[in-house]
């Protein structure tokens, strides 16, 4: 502001790279508002002044503001380069909008800035992340355009999506053989595919192949990465070693390890690991509490389950309750046959907006299983209105009436559903 201020007084108030570099600093520093009105003061306005104010507004998560600048931009008859695009391709993916990222990539090749390795990379970024793989794999092919940056981005988006596994193990393949320069980043991208496919053979590959490398940091988001891998892949000794190992630890290291305590049913080891989180001075989040739960509720550990959901309520982390939790809880209740318990805390909870339906589909079972009839119909019911498209739902309300001899009701939702 104070440079800002020297800069009215004197004599460059009104010079166009003088007012361009004060719009940087303040995009720089996501000083908004100001950027707004100095950017509405200025006379005169180039292409550089309205890239500033559209990357500015993508990079502060305002997407529609990007896009109604760049309006405003092509009204005044400004014709966009390939800054102007990277930036509105940030902007896409916010939005997940598939379609302005095309209609953007049809407008790029129409100004001829379609061999822009940049702009190239964007669009790999903005179609990968948009769920346009496909897409983003055409602009991989050809050698010239196989870099560190927009393989990696490629490969990232296989890994977000949990689709084109084999792709990515043949770009990564190819990126080794081609000696392409390795990050952290395409790793960890790498072993989240791993985690997916629950593959440790490979992800164990991947592991040495980063050990041999130089080039390969392995900072907390790669080591949470192994962590995870390893934890899911059936191999938790070695998880615990990879979290050992580790230098610095965030919560999302402890959740991961807590996560896979609890999957491989050792409940007792889970608790004790988040004690001595909690010991360090890690503060949990929802998703550590939610570890905790679900390895109470495959475990059938009740008491303990309970013990750790009056934990997280009682606003010592100020973490609010999420339908995920109390769809935890009501498992563990109803794998118990403590079905009456399970259904009040639904309604003290306001749980029946609130719970999704594969919790409703959970305790329908139970209800089934222990022979609550009552319970089951109230559960069927709900699936039914929250799902009603669902054939699947009106099967098991029809079959909850005839369980309990009511036929009449149950050829009535049959035909219901012959009808929907």
């Amino acid at each position: 502001m104070q440079i800002h201020g020297c800069v009215e007084k004197g004599k460059f108030a009104g010079n166009l790279v003088v007012r361009s570099a004060l719009l940087c600093l303040y995009a720089k520093c996501g000083k908004m508002k100001d950027i707004h009105l100095l950017f509405e003061s200025m006379k005169q306005r180039d292409l550089f002044s309205w890239n500033i104010m559209i990357n500015g507004y993508a990079v502060s998560a305002c997407a529609d503001t990007s896009f109604s600048l760049f309006q405003s931009m092509l009204a005044e008859g400004k014709t966009p380069d390939c800054f102007t695009f990277e930036s509105l391709f940030r902007a896409t993916i916010q939005v997940k909008c598939l379609e302005t990222v095309s209609e953007l990539h049809g407008f790029a090749i129409k100004l001829g800035l379609e061999r822009s390795h940049e702009l190239i990379r964007s669009l790999i970024d903005a179609y990968g992340k948009c769920g346009s793989l496909g897409n983003a794999r055409k602009l991989v092919e050809g050698p010239m355009r196989r870099d560190l940056i927009s393989c990696t981005s490629l490969i990232t988006g296989f890994a977000q999506r949990n689709s084109f596994t084999s792709d990515a193990f043949d770009i990564f393949k190819e990126m080794i053989l081609m000696r392409t320069q390795m990050d952290e980043v395409v790793v960890s991208s790498m072993l989240k595919i791993c985690t997916t496919i629950a593959s440790s053979s490979i992800g164990r590959q991947i592991h040495c192949f980063a050990l041999k490398s130089s080039q390969i940091r392995f900072d907390v988001a790669l080591c949470n990465s192994l962590i995870d891998m390893y934890a899911k892949s059936g191999e938790i000794e070695d998880a615990v070693l990879a979290f050992e190992e580790m230098e610095e630890k965030d919560v999302r290291s402890w959740t991961s390890l807590i996560s896979g305590y609890g999957r491989h049913g050792n409940v007792k080891k889970a608790i004790d690991l988040f004690n001595r989180m909690e010991h360090e001075g890690i503060i949990p989040n929802d998703i550590t509490f939610l570890a905790l739960l679900s390895a109470c509720s495959h475990t059938g550990e009740t008491e303990l389950g309970w013990k750790v959901f009056n934990t997280m309520i009682n606003n010592k982390y100020g973490i609010k309750v999420r339908e995920e939790h109390l769809s935890c809880i009501v498992d563990m209740l109803a794998r118990g046959g403590n079905l009456e318990e399970a259904y009040e805390l639904i309604r003290s909870e306001n749980g029946i907006t609130r719970l999704g339906s594969s919790a409703w589909g959970a305790f329908l079972d139970a209800c089934r299983r222990h022979g609550n009839m009552q319970l089951s119909e109230v559960a069927a019911a709900q699936l039914l209105s929250m799902e009603p498209k669902k054939p699947v739902n009106y099967i098991n309300l029809a079959s909850v009436y005839a369980d309990t001899g009511d036929w009449d009701n149950a050829l009535k939702t049959r035909k219901l559903m012959k009808e929907s």
